[in-house]
Parts: structure tokens; C-alpha cells; sequence
């Protein structure tokens, strides 16, 4: 007969080992079963398919007697098996039969482990020993006397479960002794187990083991984290362990973990933690960060759901030059850091400023890069890459659009951003870049927010997506298109027209919908699309206060987002979001009308090519000294030729006046489109005293860098409101 030990609360670090590790390269694995008890049996028919020696088993509740056990049964090479306190349960018992130990040893007392199972046990192995104590800290060290002499000690909370529970593989595989103390006091069996030892390590932070029992002990270092999550990954990095292959565990329940963290250590491997239902910013950090590409999974699908085990091992990322920034605005004098994904093993950074002209501001030689793989939901979760490249802002660039070109002599990506201005002019009008829109419309890493299933016959939209990937779409190049290369053109027109300016993003308005305190007019660029409730109640008060809007956009403040760090969530079939629990939908659907606060509106009149306004109201003060009479055409060119069209001012997606539209609203002119419906051009006088002038169309900046026209009658536009 081999032998078994029996330990009765398994939260340490306990499970098995595999006497030939075979795993297959880039793979994930699930060992699981119906019940705890199932899955420590099943852990352990992996680690010892033919017998072992030493078993320990475990009650399935107590963490507490358990939490130590795990460097004990590696040294006995023994798997723990799991039991209940007054049964012993079948699954336990055929395993025990399976493994034909010499010997069980329980952790625990009769009261984690009752002598009535000690006795069953008997029945099939004759020498069974008991490690028990008064208390948890006792049993922990009455195990660490078993471990032999050792200089160090790990020190946990011996109340907080998971810190323990991450740090057993290593503790395991270094016959380290893992001890017990409170938060702010050290048991006597802890301070007797202390004694001998030269160092200590102490693993989880402050609130675990506080600062005045942290000095009370020999230690030499902390290894902490703001969560259970991010100490996990900190001992990973701080002891350097080896992550070939990891395994993976619930951080809310500790059973599968405890008895998988000896296999663990046997496979020289690491343990990490997840939620049942999303992997933790820093599980992913850790994963990306040490390029991990094989996982066991403990537990079943109530543990770790099927789609986050689908998603563990990162997708090889076959594209070429690509990148993204940490931020999408910045103050000048901040720091902006480039994730840079560079196959080619090397690459350059060139920072442009797109207005007038395509300005160079600052270029790196070649600099040596890699490639970053990503995760298979990155499209909602962020890239998650590492900082390939750092650069200080200064001080001196003015306020735009920029783009950070990356180079590697043969491919090129641009990372658009935004410069703001910290103490902007008061006469100064804020450019709101449509940063939204450039992300919901952004499908790397699989999805946009046009991205869509059918479940149960109805189309159902991708809901979310982050701001921290690559974007593509965003490039602040060529002349056609309805995201940062068209603004770019709105962008040129102010500049050639001496009109200063002032951008901000709808991240930045969303934050702080008070900034538009510092201006007197804002214009709303090409497709401004996705709003949140405070970006609307920001436009509906800045209105009140008597500032002026040009909204020289189509399909604005049409979808209702709600915003948290670099996500975006949209509701398209008019749930509630998960992020404020604030309905959502269309905004003229819940009763906050586009058209209240600029007039016009989208309502899926479909695509409309670009095609001329004509003039219905030409006695307006917007067409004074332009000679324009009504019916004239306007606009019938522009830089947005998009369907072989000549770059028409009305097209794309336009936006028409209703019944919501203010009543002294003015219709100054409409759109000729004869595929689509025609935009709206309007103007009225808000009762705070500012105005609004409203072209309803996506193509009208390509039109307005180009046509004498148009640019006479919005220099007199912003000539009345800068008055």
C-alpha cells in the first residue's frame, strides 16, 4: 500500500500533480467534474494516473486547517482529496481505492474532519496520522514543523483566502512554510513558528497584514496588489516564476484552486485568478506581459464560464504595423505612450499635426520593436499591450488633431490623438472631435458596434467596445471618409480662415461637460453620432448659458452611450445599460430630442449621395455678401467624393427638421439628394441668447474646404457669434 494525507479544509494551495507533465503547446485544459469533490478527483487521476504513495484529503468547507497543506503534500508527492466533516464522500473514497496509498494524513481536527471518517478511512488504509490543532494558526504550524528546517516563511491573513492560495505553488515547490497572523496581530503559534526563521515573506497588502505587524516580522519583502487579482499576477512577476503554463481559478470560491495548487507546483507552473464570467485587467496584463499560452482551468463552467476559458490563450496577431495610444487626448506637457505591435522587429515614430497642412513636429529614428498578441474578446476588453514607446508632449504644440505615424521601412500606421488646451481663450470655439463614432465604429479585434448575431430570429448588436486597441478607421489621412479624415477637413477650413480653435474630445466633454464654460461657440464635426446623457445635458446647459453651436455635422446625438474608463456601451434595442442602468436607445426615442437642440435630425432616411442644397431663404443675414439668390444651388462640389459623386455639401447620412425643431428655426436651404433624403440647413436664435446654425450633413466639411460659397456664409456665422 502507498500513503495518504488527509487535510480538512483545503484553502491553501492543494491539489495534485502530475508525475509527467505532457501538456500540448498553446492548449487549454479544464479539470472539472459535477462537484468539488469531483474535481479533486479528477485533478488527481491527471497528476497521479498510477497510484500514489500519500493522499491528502481535505474538508470541503473549512478552508481555514487546509490553507497550509500545500507544501506538505508536495513533499509527500501526494494529491488532497476533499471530504465532508461526518461522511466521507463516495467520489473521495473510490479515488482513495484507486490510488492505493501507504498512508493518509487529515489536516484538521475532528471537527473538520470527524473520527468517524478518520475510521472509514481505517477500513481502507491502516495508517491514517492527524495534523490538527486548537486553531488554524496552530495546524499551520504544527504542518511547517513537518516541512523540516527551513530559514524562511511566507506570512498570510489567515482569514483572507485567496493571497494564500496564489502564493502555494511557489510556497510548495520550495518546501517554504506557509503561516497564518490577523490583519493586526501575530497568534502566539505563529510568533513560536517565526522564531527560527531568518526571513519572511508577506503576501497580500495593508489590508491584509497591517503595516505594524509587516515591522514585527523578518521580512524582506511585501508582495501586495489592490486586489486578489493583482497579487496574483505580482507574484508572478516579483518571484519571476516560470509561465510556460498557468493554471486558473475562480478568485470567489477557493476549492478548486486549493486542491490544483500542488499540480501546479509540480508543473513548475503558476496560479492565477479570474472571475466566473470576465478575466481581471491584471490576469490579462500578466498573461500578455509573459506571453502565457497554455492554461489549466480548475473547476467547472459555475466557476469559470465557458467563454472566458475560450478566450485565455491570446490570438496570434498576423497584421502588420499597427499601435494605439494610452490616452486619446492630451494636455501638452503629458506624457503620451505608443503600444506598438512591429512584426518587422523595429519601427519609428513620426508625430504630424493635421490643419491647414500635414505639419511634422518630431521624429524618432528606428527604434527595436516586437510583435503583441491580443485577446479574442480585445474588441470590448482592450489590447492590453505593452509600452513600446514614451514621449513628452511639449509644452509649445498647439491644441489639434495629430496623429503618431508609425513606420517600419515598409508598413505604416497612424495613432490619431488630441491635443487640448489647458487655459483655452475665451473667444476661442471648441472643436468637438467625434471620438465616439471613431471607436463605434472600429471592428479590430472582431466586433464593432455594428457587429450583430441572430438570437432567436432577432438581431442582436454587439453592446461594447474600448477605446484601447488599434483603430484603423481613425486615420487622419485622405480626403473621403466620415471619422477623423473628414474633420480633418472642417479642421483645415478654420485654419486658412483664421478662425482659432480649441479641441476637446467626447471623452473629455462626457468627463467634464463644464469645459464649454471656457468658449463661446462649439462646432460639432462631421459625425458626432454617439452621445452620452452628459454630453446632452452639457450641450442643453452651455445653450442656456448662451453659447452658440454649429453643428456642421449628420446623424448627431443619435445613439445614447454610456461611458466608463475606455468603454463605450450601446443599447440598440433599447435596454438599459449595465454601466448606469439609465435606459437606452435612440435619444428621440426617450423623449431627449436631437432636433429640441439643433434642429435636425437622423431618422434612417439611408444613404443619401452627396449632392447640392438649394436655397429657400435667401434674405437670411447667413448669405449676406455672398450674392446668392433662392433656388441657387450651394455647395455642389467637394472633397468627399465618395459613390463617384462630385463631393456634394448634402450626403452621406443627413438629418431633416420635425416637429421638435425649435419654432423660429429657419430653413435656409435643402438638399437636392435624389438617392436619400436631402439635409436640412437651418438656423434659429436660442432664448440663452447664443445660436445655432445646423447643416445636417456629413459631407459638408469636405464641401466647405473647398467652396467660396460656403465658406462666405460660415465666416458670417462665426463672425455674429464671435460678436
Amino acid at each position: 500500500m502507498k500513503k495518504i494525507i488527509l487535510a480538512a479544509s483545503l484553502l491553501g494551495c492543494l491539489l495534485l500533480a502530475m508525475e509527467k507533465p505532457a501538456y500540448a503547446t498553446s492548449s487549454v485544459e479544464r479539470l472539472d467534474g459535477k462537484n468539488r469533490f469531483e474535481v479533486a478527483v479528477n485533478v488527481s487521476k491527471k497528476g497521479w494516473v498510477n497510484g500514489a504513495e500519500t493522499v491528502v484529503v481535505a474538508n470541503y468547507s473549512t478552508f481555514a486547517d487546509a490553507l497550509a497543506s500545500s507544501p506538505l503534500a508536495f513533499k509527500e508527492n501526494g494529491p488532497i482529496l476533499l471530504t465532508q466533516a461526518n461522511i466521507l464522500t463516495k467520489e473521495t473514497k473510490n479515488e482513495i481505492n484507486r490510488l492505493n496509498p501507504q498512508k493518509v494524513i487529515i489536516v484538521g481536527g475532528p471537527a473538520s474532519v470527524s473520527d468517524s471518517v478518520k475510521r472509514e478511512i481505517n477500513k481502507i488504509v491502516p495508517d491514517v496520522e492527524r495534523i490538527g490543532g486548537k486553531d488554524r494558526f496552530e495546524v499551520a504550524l504544527n504542518i511547517s514543523k513537518r516541512l523540516g528546517d527551513t530559514q524562511k516563511a511566507i506570512v498570510v491573513n489567515g482569514l483572507k483566502f485567496p493571497d494564500a492560495l496564489t502564493i502555494a505553488p511557489y510556497a510548495a515547490k520550495n518546501g517554504i512554510p506557509i503561516l497564518l497572523t490577523l490583519q493586526e496581530r501575530i497568534p502566539e503559534s505563529t510568533l513560536l513558528g517565526l522564531k527560527e526563521k531568518s526571513s519572511t515573506l508577506v503576501v497580500g497588502g495593508e489590508g491584509s497584514v497591517g503595516p505594524s505587524i509587516y515591522n514585527q516580522l523578518k521580512a524582506s519583502q511585501r508582495i501586495g496588489g489592490k486586489d486578489r487579482f493583482e497579487v496574483a499576477t505580482n507574484i508572478i512577476r516579483t518571484l519571476n516564476m516560470d509561465s510556460g503554463r498557468s493554471y486558473i481559478s475562480t478568485g470567489l470560491t477557493f476549492a478548486d484552486a486549493l486542491t490544483g495548487s500542488v499540480l501546479a507546483a509540480k508543473n513548475n507552473s503558476p496560479m492565477l485568478l479570474t472571475r466566473p464570467d470576465a478575466i481581471p485587467d491584471t490576469t490579462r496584463e500578466i498573461i500578455i506581459e509573459k506571453d502565457i499560452k497554455s492554461f489549466t482551468v480548475l473547476g467547472g463552467g459555475a466557476s469559470v464560464q465557458g467563454g472566458v476559458a475560450s478566450i485565455l490563450r491570446p490570438v496570434v496577431n498576423t497584421h502588420t504595423l499597427e499601435g494605439y495610444s494610452d490616452r486619446i487626448s492630451y494636455f501638452p506637457g503629458e506624457t503620451i505612450q505608443l503600444k506598438v505591435h512591429a512584426p518587422n522587429k523595429k519601427f519609428s515614430v513620426s508625430f504630424f499635426r493635421h490643419g491647414k497642412e500635414m505639419k511634422n513636429y518630431f521624429q524618432t529614428g528606428y527604434m527595436t520593436g516586437s510583435s503583441q498578441n491580443y485577446f479574442g474578446d480585445s474588441y470590448r476588453a482592450g489590447a492590453f499591450w505593452k509600452t513600446s514607446y514614451s514621449y513628452k508632449l511639449p509644452l509649445n504644440w498647439p491644441t489639434g488633431m495629430y496623429s503618431a505615424k508609425l513606420s517600419d521601412g515598409t508598413n505604416e500606421f497612424h495613432v490619431t490623438f488630441i491635443i487640448k488646451e489647458k487655459t483655452p481663450q475665451r473667444d476661442d470655439n471648441a472643436v468637438l472631435a467625434s471620438t465616439n463614432t471613431w471607436e463605434a465604429y472600429n471592428n479590430w479585434g472582431g466586433k464593432s458596434l455594428y457587429s450583430y448575431s441572430y438570437v432567436n430570429g432577432t438581431r442582436k448588436y454587439n453592446e461594447v467596445v474600448s477605446s484601447n486597441r488599434p483603430n484603423p478607421g481613425a486615420l487622419p489621412t485622405g480626403n473621403e471618409g466620415h471619422l477623423a479624415n473628414g474633420e480633418r477637413h472642417i479642421l483645415s477650413w478654420l485654419e486658412r480662415n483664421n478662425h482659432s480653435y480649441s479641441m476637446i474630445t467626447e471623452f473629455d466633454f462626457h468627463n467634464t461637460p463644464s469645459l464649454l464654460n471656457s468658449y463661446k461657440s462649439l462646432i460639432i464635426s462631421t459625425h458626432s453620432e454617439y452621445w452620452s446623457t452628459s454630453m446632452y445635458k452639457g450641450l442643453e446647459n452651455f445653450l442656456k448659458r448662451g453659447g452658440n453651436v454649429l453643428y456642421l455635422s449628420g446623424n448627431g446625438i443619435y445613439w445614447k452611450v454610456a461611458l466608463k474608463g475606455d468603454l463605450i456601451e450601446v443599447k440598440k434595442d433599447g435596454g438599459y445599460h449595465s454601466f448606469t442602468s439609465e435606459r437606452g436607445g435612440n435619444f428621440y426615442r426617450i423623449g431627449q430630442h436631437e432636433t429640441k437642440l439643433v434642429g435636425v435630425g437622423y431618422r434612417s432616411t439611408g444613404f443619401s449621395v452627396p449632392a447640392p442644397y438649394k436655397v429657400m431663404n435667401n434674405s437670411h443675414w447667413i448669405f449676406s455678401n455672398t450674392g446668392i439668390k433662392k433656388g441657387d444651388l450651394i455647395g455642389r462640389t467637394g472633397l468627399n467624393k465618395i459613390n463617384s459623386s462630385n463631393g456634394g455639401a448634402s450626403g452621406w447620412e443627413t438629418d431633416q427638421i420635425d416637429r421638435y425643431t425649435p419654432k423660429n428655426s429657419v430653413l435656409l436651404a435643402k438638399g437636392t439628394n435624389t438617392i436619400g433624403a436631402g439635409a436640412d440647413m437651418i438656423y434659429y436664435d436660442h432664448p440663452g441668447g447664443g445660436g445655432v446654425f445646423s447643416t445636417g450633413s456629413i459631407t459638408f466639411g469636405g464641401s466647405l474646404a473647398v467652396d467660396t460659397q460656403l465658406t462666405k456664409m460660415v465666416n458670417n456665422v462665426l463672425k455674429r457669434f464671435g460678436h
